[in-house]
């Protein structure tokens, strides 16, 4: 049961608790006890009867609720892109590690029956050996709400407690475009379309790879960036390429979505989003995968249609009950978006770098290192997250 919701903007806060009213009166009419609102997540992430909870915010508040509900013993479903930095990432990783919960990345790609196919073709070499994956990822800054043209510096709306929602990212003067729907064409709380489509395909070209827990060793990006103190400063077009220790190039770049694995024996694709697969001989998409090859985990409830229903929640509601791993923990989400993000910084800085995702840093390039972490403004910082938890018995 949902027992409460969370916003720092009160007139969505009141939409979502009415949500959950309707859907529960109807269910338990008169036991029914209504839906509780906070303000802080702080104090939803503190209450006693609470078991798991949804991170649905923007990418810069993603990781610091994660670690405080992990920490507070709460099992924690979070949207993509996982972290703003691969450092938060790391950390978060680590925490989840530490206290044992259950967390998925809520990413629905790995419940999608034609994406599952893909991999494990891949992997049991029906294409021979990996050469070159292709990512295509849609470019230009995506209309995702009506504040999307309102740039203009402006009063802070009632009822939003902006200071809050910034939180540890640097102050900046409110733009209806800075928030709810655009956040991600802005580099202080986001990466831009590599963050957020690379969230999920290059999820799926580390997995056909046999690299979800890890990366590449190399990275050079080309990008139009627009000003830094532009309202949207993330790269509306760019070109990104990524060698691996195994041999294996990869190239991320804008234009129509869809993912593309070469090998030395053929090749296997996808056009759009969930389009059919494709490949460079129709054997190879009705080869059958043998009882001792490759077969990659498939939750409870698989995808096959654009309207079915199932995905991550569901695999993560599964496995809070059962306390298996979800098919998405932190370590993949954290992997999959350390590949954007070294594409953003190789990217920024116009040079190719060298990367060791072992140690998740880069060789010989102090500069670079430095643009794993961010300076956080207090008192949002991780640092802080102990201090926010009341240890309940």
């Amino acid at each position: 049961q949902v027992v409460a919701v969370c916003d720092v903007d009160e007139p969505r806060m009141l939409t979502a608790q009415a949500k959950v009213d309707a859907h529960y009166a109807q269910k338990r009419g008169k036991n029914y006890q209504g839906c509780a609102m906070h303000g802080d997540f702080r104090d939803l992430i503190n209450r006693p009867d609470i078991d798991a909870v949804a991170i649905c915010t923007p990418d810069h508040w993603h990781v610091i609720p994660a670690m405080m509900a992990a920490k507070a013993g709460k099992d924690v479903i979070c949207e993509k892109p996982l972290s703003l930095t691969v450092e938060e990432g790391r950390l978060l990783c680590d925490t989840l590690y530490h206290t044992r919960r259950v967390f998925q990345t809520a990413s629905e790609n790995r419940s999608i029956e034609t994406y599952i196919r893909i991999c494990e073709l891949v992997r049991n070499g029906r294409i021979g050996d990996i050469t070159h994956i292709q990512v295509m990822l849609p470019g230009g800054n995506d209309k995702r709400s009506g504040q999307f043209d309102q740039r203009e510096t402006t009063s802070i709306p009632k009822g939003f407690n902006y200071e809050m929602w910034q939180g540890q990212t640097p102050l900046a003067p409110y733009a209806p475009a800075r928030c709810h729907g655009s956040f991600r064409w802005n580099l202080a709380y986001s990466g831009g379309r590599l963050t957020d489509w690379g969230a999920h395909l290059i999820d799926l070209a580390q997995w056909g790879n046999s690299t979800e827990t890890s990366g590449p060793v190399a990275v050079r990006g080309v990008g139009k960036f627009p000003p830094r103190d532009a309202l949207f400063n993330t790269a509306p077009e760019f070109s990104v390429d990524y060698r691996y220790a195994n041999g294996v190039t990869m190239n991320v770049a804008t234009g129509t979505a869809g993912l593309r694995f070469e090998g030395t024996e053929g090749w296997i694709a996808f056009e759009k989003w969930r389009g059919p697969l494709i490949a460079s001989n129709p054997a190879i998409l009705e080869s059958k995968i043998g009882p001792n090859e490759v077969h990659l985990h498939r939750p409870r409830v698989v995808i096959a249609r654009r309207d079915s229903k199932g995905g991550e929640h569901r695999n993560f509601l599964d496995c809070v009950k059962s306390r298996r791993p979800c098919y998405a923990p932190a370590e993949i989400g954290h992997r999959t978006i350390s590949v954007a993000h070294i594409g953003n910084i190789s990217m920024l800085l116009g040079r190719e770098l060298k990367w060791d995702p072992e140690i998740e840093r880069f060789v010989g390039d102090a500069e670079a290192n430095t643009m794993l972490r961010r300076e956080q403004r207090e008192p949002w910082a991780i640092k802080n997250i102990d201090s926010w938890i009341n240890r309940h018995a």
